[in-house]
């Protein structure tokens, strides 16, 4: 079994204007909602396809996300994806979790992301939790 990054942008943004920040970086995160994210980590359980992920990697337990290390390039790179979403017209909350397969994730955690240091956050970000970053 193995960890998984997945995310979920929510909120009333421009498909165009969304898919124009998306194509920029090599990691995704995909318009919907937490009870979306909720529901692909569920699938993942069931060997169900699910479009959630983060990354296309097999999987994500070498991920530098909750591996404490700021600096890494991936926690660089996502953290401008989230940047530049969050700044896109609509955007109302960013969902996130390292998950276990067949795991749910034990809590549900909101932060505002304007008081968030995104690197830290993401290095830092702790396994089957479920954070939800209100923009």
């Amino acid at each position: 079994m193995c960890y998984y990054l997945y995310g979920s942008l929510y909120g009333d943004v421009s498909e165009q204007e969304y898919e124009k920040v998306q194509s920029k970086y090599g990691y995704r995160i995909p318009l919907g909602t937490k009870h979306d994210v909720k529901m692909a980590v569920k699938a993942a359980a069931e060997c169900v396809q699910d479009d959630f992920r983060i990354t296309d990697w097999i999987c994500d337990c070498d991920s530098p996300v909750g591996a404490h290390d700021p600096s890494d390039p991936m926690i660089i790179e996502l953290s401008s994806l989230i940047t530049d979403l969050s700044a896109l017209f609509g955007a109302k909350q960013i969902n996130i979790c390292k998950t276990w397969t067949g795991k749910q994730n034990k809590k549900e955690i909101k932060q505002k992301l304007q008081e968030t240091d995104l690197p830290t956050f993401l290095a830092d970000l702790q396994e089957n939790y479920l954070y939800c970053l209100e923009i």
